[in-house]
């Protein structure tokens, strides 16, 4: 590894933990394991392994959400340093993933001190945004938090890359024996971690449903195109019209939507902070629609900016639409004295909450869990067209939900704040979420350990997959009766280690 590889893998690690600059869609792609892992493959000259080995690591985190996942870690750290490690060890994916998962950790020391680091930039963008609010806004919510984020980043990406790679090198040489141990572990992590993700929905079949996909893969490898083609059938349905007339602006327009949405989606968490969360994002994307309202009086743009500074926190792609329907308070309240600046304020914070829990179950509990597995699917089974395919639908929903909430709200106002919130009501897909992740789940994890194993030379192939069957039963007894899940992953360490010693 040179310096120059470390360097990359640091503004690898940059570009996916700052969701920044993406519309949206860093946060399901770039910050993934499988995209981390495949971005290290072509910086280190094998994008195909580096693509492998992210999407078996993203196994471990395939129930993750911004709130913690079946395994806590920082899936972009991990798929890094995993696909580093099979790179440049020349070992299977499943050796590199127990070398690397418990490094990756060090990963979430930035996101919990992030939050605390920006707090400076709001102290900064309260001394200074008296004087131009709109510049103040746009170099403490994109240019400083962003340029300090890069520099840790980097540096942090740098040291945990260097520290893997030279203990990775100094076990491996010693001990030749320790990449069976690695294999051992890396198999059970991702048996344990799909054990855990079954429990994510509380549905007495999980186990058998999952077992059930999981043998079918084994023994007959299962097109799992059909499963996508029976998503996309159920999520392609014709939703209701909206009860209330369309809302005709005459300031506010289709550009000044669209280049709002844009600033959003780019920079929500550009600066997101225990103080104001996404407050001052949502400020930030106010700024195209308070231009054109106070066109030509600067005072009275810089201090609507200045009222929308304040605590806001909300799901980015279904929240949307509580934009959109500020943006019409707002523009009502010119003409319209019982629309108050108080009332949009209570408005904002009281919709807040209600569309922030319907839509983590939207994107992060249905949507990014099954368009993930898809992908694990595509690359796992050699099918790189599925691993396209599953991007794109992860990509489009992502952009299609976020920009017609920005209009929905608008054009609709409450009604279409609160159709978000009722959205999995009125779509299929969420009724049979539970069952489709389990049955894609099992499918996945199936052809997954039937890949690490055939890399690994096994002879019995179908047979000792079909066998580690049990492994994943044990592992979810013992996770119901209530044993810790961190406790299993430290005790699969340890006695993997005891057995090398026993050897």
């Amino acid at each position: 590894m040179t310096l120059f590889n470390y360097i990359t893998l640091g503004i690898i690690y940059f570009i996916g933990s700052s969701t920044s600059f993406t519309f949206g869609v860093g946060y399901y792609i770039l910050y993934r394991s499988i995209f981390s892992g495949l971005l290290t493959g072509i910086a280190l000259g094998d994008p195909g392994a580096g693509l492998m080995a992210g999407a078996l690591t993203n196994l471990l985190f395939i129930d993750f959400t911004s709130t913690g996942g079946s395994l806590k870690g920082d899936p972009c750290m991990a798929g890094i340093l995993s696909a580093m490690a099979a790179i440049k060890f020349d070992i299977v994916p499943a050796a590199a993933i127990s070398m690397s998962f418990p490094i990756s950790m060090i990963g979430l020391v930035l996101w919990k001190y992030r939050l605390s680091i920006n707090s400076i930039f709001i102290k900064n963008l309260r001394r200074t945004m008296y004087k131009d609010a709109e510049k103040a806004v746009k170099l403490n919510n994109i240019y400083l938090p962003q340029l300090l984020l890069m520099v840790i980043s980097v540096a942090l990406a740098f040291v945990t890359a260097w520290f893997t790679y030279s203990l990775g090198s100094r076990l491996l040489g010693r001990f030749p024996e320790m990449e069976v141990v690695f294999n051992t572990t890396g198999i059970m992590l991702i048996i344990l971690s799909s054990s855990s993700a079954i429990l994510w929905f509380k549905y007495k079949y999980n186990i058998i449903m999952f077992s059930a996909a999981y043998l079918v893969a084994v023994y007959f490898h299962f097109d799992t195109y059909l499963v996508l083609i029976v998503i996309l059938l159920l999520s392609a349905q014709k939703r209701k019209t909206m009860d209330m007339e369309k809302y005709n602006s005459k300031r506010i327009g289709k550009k000044e939507i669209v280049r709002s949405w844009m600033i959003w989606m780019n920079y929500t968490h550009s600066c997101y902070s225990f103080e104001m969360m996404q407050g001052v994002a949502f400020s930030h994307s106010m700024i195209p629609v308070f231009k054109k309202l106070y066109r030509g009086n600067r005072e009275k743009k810089d201090e609507a900016i200045r009222r929308h500074l304040e605590f806001f926190n909300t799901e980015p792609n279904v929240g949307s639409a509580i934009h959109g329907y500020i943006m019409q308070l707002e523009d009502r309240m010119l003409e319209d004295r019982q629309i108050s600046e108080e009332m949009i304020s209570e408005y904002k914070k009281g919709l807040m909450g209600a569309v922030a829990g319907m839509g983590d179950f939207t994107t992060q509990t249905v949507i990014a869990p099954i368009t993930i597995l898809g992908m694990v699917y595509g690359v796992v089974s050699g099918e790189l067209s599925m691993f396209v395919f599953s991007t794109a639908v992860m990509i489009g929903t992502v952009l299609f939900l976020s920009l017609k909430g920005f209009f929905d709200g608008f054009y609709y106002g409450e009604e279409g704040v609160l159709r978000r919130v009722n959205l999995p009501n009125e779509i299929k897909i969420f009724k049979y979420s539970h069952k489709i992740f389990i049955v894609l789940l099992g499918l996945v994890a199936g052809e997954s350990i039937f890949s690490i194993l055939s890399d690994m030379g096994i002879v019995s192939l179908t047979g000792g997959s079909a066998a580690l069957i049990l492994l994943f039963i044990i592992f979810n007894y013992i996770l119901r009766k209530g044993v810790e899940l961190r406790l299993l992953v430290l005790s699969i360490y340890i006695l993997n280690i005891i057995f090398l010693i026993i050897r």
